[in-house]
């Protein structure tokens, strides 16, 4: 069943899959469902300081069914919006260190970059793979913080 929301803001698309040389279309489905998980991810990032990409991929692939890739490159870019969203709030109020931040954004722009060429020529299942354990060891990582445990 389509999705108004998906329709109205046009969601559905298509992108072409390096590793298997075919276009792949998609619909989106859930938007309300993936809003939601993707405010709060926003806000656990805003808050808390994390990195809540992850939470965003899993909510474009499981709730509003996208495939793999295209939540990735989103996720990606969504990932930069909220970063200068926060980073702006922390620079003003005095809280970035600049001399910790310029290393760090160094190389995540390399590796991002490196890692978004290799995506695209990786099976969705390899991506599958690598991204559940990134995920587990993430929730049993905030769980130990959680909980007082030092790591």
């Amino acid at each position: 069943m389509p999705d108004k929301y998906a329709e109205k803001l046009r969601l559905n698309g298509a992108y072409f899959d390096k590793a298997t040389q075919k276009e792949v279309e998609y619909k989106v489905t859930n938007v309300p469902g993936g809003f939601t998980m993707m405010f709060g991810a926003g806000l656990a990032s805003g808050l808390l300081g994390i990195g809540s990409g992850a939470f965003k991929v899993l909510a474009m692939d499981t709730i509003m069914k996208m495939p793999l890739k295209p939540s990735t490159a989103t996720s990606n870019l969504m990932m930069g919006v909220t970063a200068a969203a926060s980073a702006t709030v922390y620079f003003f109020n005095g809280s970035l260190q600049p001399q910790i931040a310029t290393p760090l954004a160094i190389g995540i722009l390399v590796g991002a970059t490196v890692g978004s060429r290799i995506m695209q020529y990786l099976p969705t299942k390899v991506l599958r793979w690598i991204f559940i354990p990134v995920i587990g060891y993430m929730g049993i990582q905030m769980l130990l913080k959680g909980f007082g445990v030092s790591i």
